[in-house]
């Protein structure tokens, strides 16, 4: 049996959390709630959670530090966040899909239309982690990575070369880099059932996105599919199982 969507609701007005929460419970779901920014959190690193639903303004912690905070850690940054306000303005719908809501619903709103917005989320996610009941970190199909001060979600897909230099770790895309709040050993273990390579302890490499293999100094090297056509050298250690990977 597939496991009840777990929502998570932040609002300072405990009438409404009231109204949510009978309305997707209803629809069988279990619902967890926070009166500000600050508890949300908490109960976010706490609970297990598919969806949230967040309100912008409530005190000490508002809607948008809590989506700061959300977006910038990296276990939490690939949940679905639906922000409820009552203002109206397209400038606030505008900055909040910037900063990586999904959805924008304004007060008053219909509890049928929000349990729906719940549910397709939610399913979204699940497709996405293939996740039945509770998935493991192996199953996220995305990547929290940040560029430029925003947290943004790369797809695991478009990843050519994971790289640790300077005591950091880059996602390499075609044409872009990302900084990875986690190491290269991190990644290989929450990447172990996609198709990546640990062939240097500087480099992981999708096995999806090699150009080229060639042979030098009775090893190996690897040409990247990136823009710059990335070489990297396979280690002599990691030569057996890059083989065995690759059937070479």
């Amino acid at each position: 049996m597939t496991e009840p969507i777990r929502v998570l609701v932040v609002d300072d007005d405990a009438l409404i959390v009231e109204m949510i929460r009978m309305g997707l419970e209803a629809d069988g779901m279990k619902v967890n709630s926070a009166g500000d920014g600050a508890e949300g959190i908490e109960v976010l690193n706490r609970e297990p959670t598919d969806v949230v639903i967040l309100d912008i303004m409530m005190p000490r912690v508002d809607g948008w530090m809590a989506l700061m905070e959300i977006r910038n850690n990296p276990a939490t940054a690939d949940i679905p966040v639906i922000m409820v306000s009552a203002k109206t303005q397209d400038l606030a719908k505008i900055l909040a899909f910037k900063q990586g809501v999904q959805q924008y619903v304004t007060k008053p709103f219909s509890i049928m239309e929000l349990s729906a917005r719940v549910e397709s989320l939610a399913a979204g996610r699940r497709r996405m982690m293939g996740e039945t009941s509770a998935a493991g970190e192996g199953d996220f199909r995305k990547l929290a990575v940040r560029k430029g001060g925003r947290t943004v979600l790369l797809n695991i897909d478009d990843i050519v070369v994971l790289s640790a230099r300077n005591k950091s770790t880059y996602a390499h895309t075609y044409e872009n880099q990302y900084l990875v709040d986690l190491t290269l050993g991190d990644l290989e273990k929450r990447l172990s059932k996609e198709s990546f390579s640990r062939v240097h302890r500087s480099y992981m490499i999708n096995l999806n996105k090699i150009k080229e293999i060639t042979r030098a100094d009775g090893s190996y090297v690897v040409v990247a599919a990136d823009r710059d056509e990335t070489q990297i050298p396979v280690a002599r250690r990691q030569v057996k199982a890059f083989r065995e990977a690759v059937g070479i």
